[in-house]
């Protein structure tokens, strides 16, 4: 979901920074963009998905993570660079940064599929704009998106 209020980091970055960029405003981030997240395609979770239904047999979890963490500052001119914005970004340090890490434990899948090829930040985040740009009007959520 592309909420504002209830998306994750990415969508809701990728709708604020579209919204900044047609209303000529700045892009207003939360914290000071230092924190560390780990981002997953949702392509590659599909691919990882149909993988383990053939080939992983454990009673235990696997966690599907590349274990590459990014910091939500170049998170941020990620999206800002693809989006072509132009305008100031402000990390407010007087909103909560959040834990500074959440890293996984990839161990097990590297175990099992060491030669797994992930989505790349930069792909993954130019496929999402794109899908958000050409669904935007037809989007069931269009009229909050269009705020």
């Amino acid at each position: 979901t592309f909420n504002l209020l209830e998306g994750h980091v990415v969508p809701a970055l990728i709708h604020k920074t579209y919204l900044a960029k047609i209303k000529t405003k700045p892009l207003i981030v939360w914290g000071s963009g230092a924190p560390l997240r780990e981002f997953i395609f949702a392509d590659d979770i599909a691919r990882l998905s149909l993988w383990a239904l053939e080939n992983y047999d454990e009673e235990d979890p696997i966690i599907f993570s590349s274990g590459i963490e990014v910091s939500i500052r170049e998170l941020v001119e990620t999206v800002v660079q693809k989006m072509d914005f132009k305008g100031n970004i402000i990390f407010d340090n007087n909103k909560p940064d959040g834990q500074y890490r959440k890293p996984s434990d990839t161990t097990k899948l590297r175990k099992y599929h060491p030669d797994f090829l992930w989505t790349s930040l930069d792909e993954g985040i130019e496929k999402t704009i794109n899908w958000f740009l050409e669904n935007i009007h037809v989007m069931r959520s269009n009229r909050e998106l269009l705020k």
